[in-house]
């Protein structure tokens, strides 16, 4: 027997004394019915792998001396590992009373009450209707200082495209379906009668099985004119609020309206826009690598940038989700003892406030989130954040 024959026989040998014993019953093992097959696949696979680990180990002895497998390293996978604050910040109301404002949610006539946006500091604009299908929605008013209620316009319409009301130079502007057009209606801010500004065919997904789908329009106001952008093909058009021709905006193809008096690009995220264009003046802004910016900040990561540049505020939480009135920054808390909690971040004041300490056992109340405003219930009231400056 030569060395080769010699070194087999003794690593064979070693190995055989590890295999475990054949049980008695493994006949039946092996023809037991289909319930088992799972762990009959584990077993023979067993049996197969210690065959192979045998033949592998002899192979290792052979080619010991002359050659070792290369070992992959393995990456390292990603944890994110939350950020850890001292202390949870304190309620909203204690740390900026000014940007928050409690609005009845029902009407006096019992109807439900949702807030839309603010028509000036102190006035909230929303619409009424019943729950369902509502033939007949209603605009009104709250007066934040006088806590009183005022009907503005019924609507001859289903209410839903009123998700974007607009307001400004004294009159109150929203769109509506009719017969595959668009109609831009208006009323004046005390209230009134709602006509017809300017209407022109809608954008279309025509679809004979499910329905076609309505592509509506963003919608501003200012300088004496209604602009608006379709929510599909972008491109900003404008009309006198008095009436009359309608006429495209020049180089504003692919824009839709963010924030009077800015239009941009979509990109990734809600609200986010590229590209800002200032439809007053014509300016265009930069836009930072990374970013996800509103017209002047911008955030990146758990930091808050101004978009020249200027100023960098690192956020004491994590996960920033949405930058609202180009001030409010909304993310999370977790402290040293592991309570979590939801935060407001202002920029304006570098001050955070705490909207509710959130538990595993109970749902958080929703956090409604608008361009200008973010909102919530809170017993029979909502609890508004918005910009007093506005």
């Amino acid at each position: 027997m030569n060395d080769v024959e010699e070194a087999l026989r003794r690593t064979f040998a070693r190995a055989e004394t590890r295999i475990p014993a054949t049980p008695p019953d493994l006949l039946r093992q092996v023809t037991v019915g289909r319930t088992r097959r799972g762990r009959r696949g584990l077993v023979l696979a067993t049996a197969m792998a210690t065959c192979l680990a045998i033949w592998a180990a002899s192979g290792v002895t052979w080619w010991a001396s002359e050659q070792r497998p290369a070992t992959a390293a393995k990456p390292t996978p990603y944890v994110h590992e939350p950020r850890i604050v001292e202390e949870i910040a304190p309620p909203l109301e204690q740390v900026l009373p000014s940007v928050i404002a409690e609005v009845p949610r029902k009407v006096p006539n019992g109807k439900a009450f949702t807030p839309k946006r603010f028509i000036d500091s102190r006035t909230m604009l929303g619409y009424v209707s019943k729950k369902g299908y509502d033939r007949a929605p209603e605009l009104w008013a709250y007066h934040l200082e006088s806590q009183t209620f005022r009907r503005l316009a019924v609507i001859d319409r289903p209410i839903a495209p009123v998700d974007s009301p607009a307001v400004g130079d004294g009159v109150i502007a929203w769109f509506k379906y009719v017969n595959r057009d668009i109609h831009i209606m208006t009323i004046p801010m005390t209230g009134g009668t709602p006509r017809t500004v300017v209407s022109f065919p809608a954008e279309l997904d025509v679809d004979k099985v499910n329905g076609d789908t309505i592509h509506g329009v963003d919608l501003a106001v200012g300088g004496g004119r209604i602009f608006w952008s379709s929510i599909k093909s972008g491109g900003v058009n404008q009309v006198p609020v008095a009436g009359g021709e309608p006429s495209s905006v020049p180089g504003t193809k692919g824009l839709r309206l963010f924030s009077w008096p800015w239009a941009g690009r979509p990109a990734d995220g809600p609200g986010a826009m590229t590209n800002l264009l200032n439809l007053s003046t014509g300016e265009r802004l930069k836009d930072p690598a990374r970013a996800r910016c509103d017209v002047t900040w911008c955030l990146t990561g758990n930091r808050a940038t101004r978009r020249d540049g200027s100023r960098v505020l690192d956020l004491p939480g994590d996960s920033p989700r949405s930058l609202v009135a180009d001030r409010f920054v909304t993310m999370d808390q977790v402290d040293e003892q592991g309570r979590k909690a939801s935060v407001i971040f202002d920029l304006a004041t570098s001050r955070a406030g705490r909207l509710w300490i959130r538990n595993d056992r109970k749902a958080s109340p929703t956090l409604y989130t608008d361009t200008e405003m973010l909102y919530f219930k809170r017993g029979d009231k909502w609890a508004v954040i918005h910009d007093p400056d506005r």
